[in-house]
């Protein structure tokens, strides 16, 4: 019983600690393992933890914070209707060619997870701008469903932002630096494989309602795709490629600080008019979950 006694036996305390607040009380995840922590310190004598409370929860303060920045950056080209806009451009441009619109819907419900490291990001914003189109084009819900939900997985995993590499990263001490190929092999082609295999078929047959479509395509052109609406993400590409291509020159803001800028030019890019600060509320009340987690 040397095993159990005292580290196992702290161990079954919280961990039975963390399934009870998370199962029986229902708390969020996060607050369960907070209280689990809290627990295993006062049944240690430890009593309550400050300093490792503190420390934990700004252990991961870098990650945090590129996170829900992206956040607010992916809820600031939503509002500003560049997605709609670019979503629709991408259906009418390759609408007779399946193969090719097919790899693009794929591609366009990954971009948000690439961009915050959040498969719920890519959910909440173009998963939920596609599904309607998908089905429109002919695909059924239960594929449509699934196409979704692989394609945010595959963005969470594609870089930029793959947060499971920067908390590994975080852990060993090592930069997040060199993972944009590996993560595009582990990602790409399994992509293209889900695009032909859940979406490609459907569009081939063009088995949708070309009138509902069509109606669907004009409610997301109100706001015309032009230069100026893609003021964004490509203020968002300039900041990052220049900081790796000349980082001698170049300043080194910090992926934080080029999300927020690039998210403030959302409201000069010519698009819908929103609040900045209500749109940043709501793309941290979607992100708290995960960064809950984290801390």
């Amino acid at each position: 019983m040397d095993w159990f006694w005292p580290e196992g036996f702290y161990t079954i305390v919280m961990v039975g600690g963390f399934v009870f607040g998370a199962f029986a009380l229902k708390l969020p995840i996060a607050v369960a393992l907070s209280a689990a922590a809290v627990l295993g310190a006062l049944v240690g004598g430890e009593w309550f933890p400050v300093r490792h409370i503190v420390e934990g929860m700004f252990g991961y303060l870098d990650t945090i914070l590129i996170i829900a920045t992206a956040m607010i950056f992916m809820k600031s080209v939503q509002r500003s209707g560049l997605l709609e806009s670019l979503a629709a451009w991408v259906i009418r441009k390759f609408r007779r060619a399946p193969l090719m619109l097919s790899l693009g819907l794929i591609f366009i419900i990954m971009a948000p997870g690439m961009i915050t490291g959040s498969s719920t990001a890519a959910v909440l914003t173009t998963g939920a701008l596609v599904a309607p189109v998908l089905m429109k084009l002919g695909v059924d819900r239960i594929r449509t469903a699934a196409v979704i939900a692989m394609g945010a997985i595959y963005g969470m995993i594609a870089p930029p932002v793959n947060i499971p590499a920067m908390i590994i990263g975080g852990g060993i001490d090592m930069p997040y630096v060199g993972f944009a190929l590996p993560l595009l092999v582990c990602t790409v082609p399994l992509a293209v494989f889900t695009a032909l295999v859940l979406v490609y078929p459907s569009l081939k047959r063009r088995a949708g309602d070309e009138e509902e479509l069509e109606e669907e395509l004009r409610r997301m052109e109100a706001t015309p795709l032009s230069v100026r609406l893609m003021l964004p993400v490509l203020l968002m590409a300039v900041l990052m490629t220049g900081e790796q291509l000349l980082p001698s020159v170049w300043p080194a803001l910090g992926m934080p600080v080029i999300f927020l800028l690039a998210s403030l030019s959302a409201l000069v890019s010519g698009g819908r008019r929103f609040d900045f600060l209500d749109s940043s509320t709501e793309a941290l009340s979607d992100a708290i979950p995960v960064l809950g987690i984290l801390m």
